[in-house]
């Protein structure tokens, strides 16, 4: 069978009335159905989905154009992602978003066809190629998503970076060892936009320090270790354990101290202010404020419990609960 040359087609486009539409099955993995690609393309098709590997690889991906028109071909690639609230549940629909990362280049070539690199990076989202040959312009839209790697390896990679013992519980707390949600292949986001496994917050996390899990971890580690160092700083004036080491480090990762120094009894103890809701992972209460005192851990649960979702903003003065890095450390430590 003999092809049309594009050649003689100026500008071949397909769907041109608009550029996307959303898609209205909620289930789909596909948030946006393309309507802008155009051109003859050997591949991929349309809409193609590729994954980041579990090891994390990005995905091989040729882009190839149909066309009998001499060299050189320019070539462009922008890759977007948008990053929508997750929380760690299973479920392809999401929450508000709250960030577009983005990424671009592009280049003059004499071949037809590009194995996509993007800057060497392991990200993921919408990536679209277009190719300007003469007056015809070549469009072609696919998805990046991930894979998560297994727990053992994740380990595995953390026992290779420095002082980061402990930092396994922390990650089994944030994410559950879960870089992205299965049920649509795309990072981890809270609502605080914390992303991936250690549910980087401050520094905000870059585009590949999200998709990348192995990127994410070692940025992890690196705020572990700042949080390591000013705990050891911290408990530095009288003897401490190990064990005490990784519970100061935990109450820093979210927040605050979590030991106290006792002169009577020359010992470090915890917090005897803080009073925490076992039903979370960081909520309590200041005991010392007069809205909480005398109330048992669930009469304030009771009163408190409803506002929780609100974050921040759900708090008042009938409601005087805060995040604890004195709870999120008994938390992450099954105390």
């Amino acid at each position: 069978m003999t092809m049309a040359k594009p050649k003689k087609r100026k500008h071949v486009v397909r769907h041109v009335k608009h550029a996307a539409t959303t898609n209205p099955n909620n289930k789909s993995l596909v948030k946006a159905v393309i309507q802008s690609d155009s051109g003859e393309w050997v591949g991929p098709s349309t809409g193609d989905k590729f994954y980041i590997d579990e090891t994390p690889s990005f995905p091989s991906i040729t882009f190839e154009i149909k066309t009998d028109a001499a060299p050189p071909y320019q070539w462009k690639w922008s890759i977007v992602w948008d990053a929508q609230v997750s929380g760690l549940r299973e479920s392809a629909k999401r929450g508000k978003k709250l960030k577009s990362f983005a990424e671009a280049g592009e280049f003059s070539s004499n071949d037809k066809s590009w194995v996509a690199k993007l800057g060497d990076k392991v990200i993921g989202g919408k990536l679209s190629v277009q190719v300007t040959v003469g007056e015809a312009i070549f469009r072609r839209t696919v998805f990046v998503l991930g894979k998560n790697p297994a727990k053992p390896d994740v380990v595995a990679f953390l026992s290779t970076l420095p002082d980061t013992v402990g930092l396994d519980k922390l990650i089994e707390q944030e994410s559950q060892f879960k870089n992205f949600i299965n049920a649509d292949n795309e990072p981890v986001v809270a609502f605080d936009s914390g992303y991936g496994l250690t549910q980087m917050t401050s520094p905000a996390p870059t585009y590949e320090q999200v998709w990348n899990w192995k990127e994410n971890v070692k940025a992890g580690a690196k705020l572990f270790q700042d949080k390591q160092a000013a705990a050891k700083k911290l408990l530095k004036a009288h003897p401490y354990t190990s064990d005490q080491l990784s519970m100061e480090t935990y109450g820093l990762w979210n927040g605050s101290r979590y030991y106290q120094w006792n002169p009577q009894s020359q010992a470090w103890e915890r917090d005897p202010s803080v009073l925490c809701d076992p039903a979370t992972g960081n909520i309590g209460w200041d005991t010392t404020d007069p809205a909480n005192t005398g109330q048992t851990v669930d009469q304030l649960h009771e009163r408190d419990k409803k506002t929780y979702g609100s974050g921040k903003s759900g708090r008042d003065k009938d409601h005087v609960w805060l995040y604890s890095g004195v709870c999120y450390a008994d938390h992450v430590a099954g105390n």
